[in-house]
């Protein structure tokens, strides 16, 4: 059984890159390096929390990287609203190795006879290095 926690609406602000997915050689490895160089470039730009937002806009898939902090300057911001999140708490080595346990995750709760995936986004929230908790937006059936 898949564990849930109501959360409270959310605006995460940070910069946002729209990951090339056309790639079909590249697959998900290929997804990963992306997100591993977004990474490189702005979560050092984080002071406080870092969380990462995965989310389907107008057809793009984007990745937004970014904290609440609202006394910052930041191009882009990504409502995310109150409501039942499923949540998994990872442990993992690399991107690649991250990228497959979240693939992991949805097919978990796809399986799952209480709920059912609500959404088009998904919260990681990093709490340690090689730690993050992932957050998917659900609902009870």
């Amino acid at each position: 059984m898949v564990k849930t926690i109501e959360r409270e609406s959310m605006v995460i602000h940070g910069w946002i890159t729209t990951l090339d997915t056309s790639d079909s050689a590249e697959g998900l490895i290929g997804i990963s390096q992306q997100k591993m160089r977004e990474k490189e470039e702005y979560a050092s730009k984080i002071e406080e929390d870092l969380f990462v937002v995965n989310a389907l806009i107008d057809g793009d898939q984007c990745y937004l990287i970014g904290n609440k902090d609202l006394n910052k300057t930041r191009p882009s911001e990504i409502l995310l609203p109150a409501g039942t999140y499923a949540y998994f708490d990872l442990d993992y080595q690399d991107q690649v190795e991250l990228d497959q346990e979240i693939s992991n995750c949805y097919g978990e709760l796809m399986q799952d006879e209480t709920v059912k995936l609500l959404g088009n986004y998904n919260l990681e929230e990093y709490t340690a290095v090689g730690k993050l908790t992932l957050y998917l937006p659900v609902q009870k059936k």
